[in-house]
């Protein structure tokens, strides 16, 4: 059995399995490799160890189904392997921060927490080298009110960001689209503005203004130089955002064709994004070219 087959069947195995007990010794069996190598192989392709693999989709879509439906805290536990309700919610907030119960009264999904099933499309990207190119567009200046961070992300704090933004969505007036947000971040042009652990940035997690009155308490007001951008379509759930970034800023600007000017990009968010992470959602990195 090939690399790439083995670990799509291993991947397969774990869905059809999630509501039932794994042995790793069974979905290594499966993939037709010994425990031993099929740990490293797995854990070298999907970022994670067998064991934490299943237990984040366990938890992720124990998650999706507090807020999709009824069902008690309990039955929950129960369904994805938990022994008992007092060490779901144990692991639960470990992974989202947050208690079940508090999730469900949230509402509101945390796809960068999730760990969505394993795409396939990210080994044959990876044996390819086939990501798609970006579109070519000018696009005017624009105004965005929100949440602002700066740092580093080094401890997750732009997902973070976003959950406390999405607490306080409906706070922003005067809306330009009320489908459109966006993700702006700005290098200060200042280079004396660094940290220890590398560039710190400037990350507003913002919705699109027509104008900045009645700026609520809290949040900052940022207008968004326009001009020609190369735009890149990122499609499935954020927790492989990474993946294109590094393209990104990687093997596409080492070609040469455009140069990189400024020091704003953004992240554009509309009806196409689905904040559950499926494989069809997406959204769009603007990146300020000449």
């Amino acid at each position: 059995m090939s690399y790439i087959k083995s670990i799509q069947t291993a991947v397969d195995f774990i869905e059809a399995h999630l509501d039932t007990s794994i042995k790793t010794s069974d979905v290594a069996r499966e993939s037709a490799y010994s425990l031993f190598h099929f740990h490293r192989i797995f854990q070298a392709a999907t970022g994670d160890t067998l064991k934490s693999y299943i237990n984040h989709r366990r938890l992720t879509q124990a998650a999706r189904r507090l807020l999709e439906k009824s069902t008690p805290l309990i039955q929950i536990s129960l369904d994805y392997g938990f022994e008992s309700q007092e060490s779901f919610t144990r692991a639960f907030k470990r992974r989202f921060g947050v208690t079940p119960g508090r999730y469900r009264k949230e509402g509101i999904h945390y796809p960068t927490v999730y760990r969505n099933k394993f795409d396939i499309n990210q080994l044959l990207f990876q044996e390819k080298g086939d990501l798609m190119e970006p579109e070519i567009k000018t696009k005017d200046t624009f105004k965005v009110i929100g949440l602002r961070y700066f740092g580093n992300n080094e401890n997750n704090e732009i997902p973070q960001l976003w959950q406390e933004f999405m607490l306080r969505w409906d706070e922003v007036p005067n809306l330009a689209n009320p489908r459109h947000s966006y993700g702006v971040c700005t290098v200060p042009e200042n280079s004396g503005e660094t940290q220890e652990a590398g560039m710190a940035f400037e990350y507003v997690a913002g919705r699109e203004v027509q104008t900045f009155e009645k700026i609520p308490d809290g949040m900052v007001a940022r207008e968004v130089p326009g001009g020609k951008f190369a735009v890149f379509t990122h499609y499935g759930p954020l927790n492989n955002l990474k993946q294109t970034i590094e393209y990104i800023y990687g093997e596409w600007t080492r070609k040469g064709e455009y140069t990189i000017r400024g020091n704003v990009d953004f992240e554009f968010y509309n009806e196409k994004f689905d904040p559950a992470g499926s494989p069809a959602s997406e959204l769009f990195l603007y990146i300020p070219i000449e």
